[in-house]
């Protein structure tokens, strides 16, 4: 039986962002309290501790073990693959020897831990959040408040990166890494249908996904009692001051409710929480003499979000990126609160229109002022609507999460994990800007959407058997690549400046080699339209290094 159950999480309370925090710790405390052992490891950023030091503490009964990460640890090119981390991971898995790992958001931590866990045969789990996994940005967004609806053009928000050694990498490389590593765990649980979809479309199976909401505490916010009153309606926003959340949509409402004269008169706001747009907010709110009519929470810990709820009479959510499933408005709708949202993601599952509350068109402040109206002038239907919320979410209890998710655990059905995908191994110190320029071709061609380019020290000897074909990358490569792709059979591409890797496929006539970026994308193009030749090369070099591996280094 499964007892002892591990969670992974970027952030833990009491030291978090947002909603994937407060769900990964409510869901850690309910089966702790339904008897499992339950652990957690997680980041905690802080500059003046010790970097990677490893603390262990007791939180809410629960023992956590925080590693200490500085800001590095979360820039785009660091925060995907991190060694020291999966080695830190290791000895927590030693210490614990937990029966099931729950992964929650892992970026900032290294999704090289999934690795340390598979190697140990021990059951693993995701829980999807956002898109960070094809997503560096994690929201979709484009050019500020365009939603992205093809996920392998990131290379036009963010053409390269650098990882922790200062290599140049392709922005696709980090999306490939990831769709290899999320093989290699057993199940992926999506609280929404939208977001799972958006997955399969990024192209991980359907199989392994399965659609679980994760539920909210209905009995807490059923105690929410609202303070009652007879004068405008309370609009409340909940959580991070910043662009993706629409904070600018909901202040050009307000300013249009403001020049109709509603504001005051129909309607009031409340803005809770904190971000990079804490101070516009502030400015705006004081520029406009709104201080009576537009109340700034600030920041408000989550143990005492019942007082927000007990001032508000509809939520209103205008996120401009597509949601996966806001606690805000499970919470909302657990202490009969109707919501007024965007009608984009993970919301459209949640807010029956005219039902629950309202939607409206994102980034459409016209149309948000105009709901609000409409809404603010029939107190009767708001209230019948909130009663309606808070049916809808009734039996969306923790209780029914854990007991659907203890199934996925405990679940011995073996889905492949096999890699659908070919991968073509970069070897090199860093990526020539000539390679970049030829992976942005290569990948814009649909025929070679099956081919994820993943950098050599990323891999593990497993994943040898996805390999087509080993790339020098810059002007040596690494010794001990050359010597797998002949042990295992693989063809080279090499760079003909590189005269030793030249000879070594001439005189072994197991590659290519390229003088130039068009040269280097022709032949990469040649090759992967030949299996059969990829095929005879790789015997080729498995034939060479059979004969001669010991004497390898005369090349090198």
């Amino acid at each position: 039986m499964l007892k002892r159950i591990l969670f992974c999480s970027n952030f833990y309370p009491p030291f978090f962002v947002g909603g994937a925090e407060i769900i990964a710790h409510e869901q850690a405390l309910y089966l702790k309290k339904n008897g499992y052992e339950v652990f957690v490891f997680c980041g905690k950023h802080d500059d003046r501790q010790h970097h990677y030091s490893l603390i262990k503490e007791t939180y809410n009964g629960l023992q956590v073990f925080r590693v200490i990460l500085h800001g590095q640890n979360y820039y785009i090119g660091e925060n995907f693959y991190n060694p020291t981390i999966d080695n830190l991971f290791d000895t927590v898995l030693e210490e614990v020897r937990p029966d099931v790992i729950h992964f929650h958001n892992i970026i900032g931590l290294s999704l090289g831990i999934i690795n340390q866990a598979r190697k140990r045969g021990i059951r693993t789990l995701l829980t999807l959040h956002d898109h960070w996994g094809f997503c560096y940005k994690n929201t979709l967004l484009k050019e500020a408040t365009k939603v992205c609806k093809d996920f392998s053009k990131c290379g036009e928000c963010l053409p390269e990166l650098t990882d922790s050694r200062g290599r140049r990498l392709h922005i696709r490389m980090r999306q490939d890494y990831i769709a290899l590593q999320f093989t290699k765990i057993d199940r992926l649980v999506s609280p929404s249908s939208y977001l799972a979809s958006a997955y399969v479309k990024a192209g991980i199976a359907a199989n392994k996904i399965s659609a679980i909401s994760n539920g909210v505490s209905v009995e807490r916010f059923s105690r929410v009692s609202k303070v009652s009153t007879n004068g405008p309606i309370r609009f409340t926003f909940i959580g991070h001051l910043g662009l993706h959340k629409g904070v600018h949509v909901l202040l050009n409402a307000v300013d249009i409710l403001q020049k109709g004269r509603y504001l005051g008169n129909l309607c009031i706001v409340n803005i809770v929480g904190v971000g990079a747009m804490a101070d516009e907010v502030a400015k705006f709110v004081k520029e406009n003499r709104l201080d009576n009519v537009v109340k700034l929470w600030g920041k408000v810990n989550h143990t005492q979000i019942e007082k927000v709820y007990q001032s508000t009479d509809v939520l209103v959510t205008p996120s401009i990126w597509p949601e996966n499933e806001p606690v805000t408005i499970l919470e909302a709708m657990a202490a009969g609160i109707p919501v007024l949202a965007s009608a984009l993601g993970g919301n459209v599952e949640l807010v029956k229109q005219g039902v629950t509350g309202c939607l409206f068109e994102s980034g459409n402040a016209q149309m948000l002022a105009e709901k609000m109206v409409e809404m603010a002038q029939n107190r009767k239907h708001i209230e019948m609507m909130g009663r309606n919320a808070h049916e809808q979410v009734a039996e969306d209890t923790l209780k029914n999460y854990v007991q659907q998710i203890v199934k996925v655990y405990q679940d011995q059905e073996k889905i492949s994990t096999k890699f659908s995908d070919r991968i073509i191994l970069c070897s090199g110190d860093s990526l020539s800007m000539e390679c970049a320029f030829v992976i942005d071709q290569f990948c814009q061609q649909e025929g070679n959407k099956r081919y994820r380019f993943v950098m050599s020290d990323w891999i593990e000897p497993e994943d040898w058997q996805y390999v087509d074909l080993v790339w020098i990358v810059d002007n040596n490569g690494r010794e001990r690549d050359l010597r797998e792709s002949m042990k295992w059979g693989r063809s080279l591409l090499v760079p003909q400046r590189n005269q030793k890797l030249v000879e070594l496929c001439r005189r072994g006539q197991c590659g290519l080699f390229y003088a130039d970026e068009i040269e280097a994308e022709v032949c990469l193009n040649y090759l992967m339209e030949r299996p059969s030749l990829l095929a005879t090369l790789g015997q080729n070099a498995k034939s060479a290094g059979e004969v001669g591996l010991r004497n390898l280094s005369y090349v090198l």
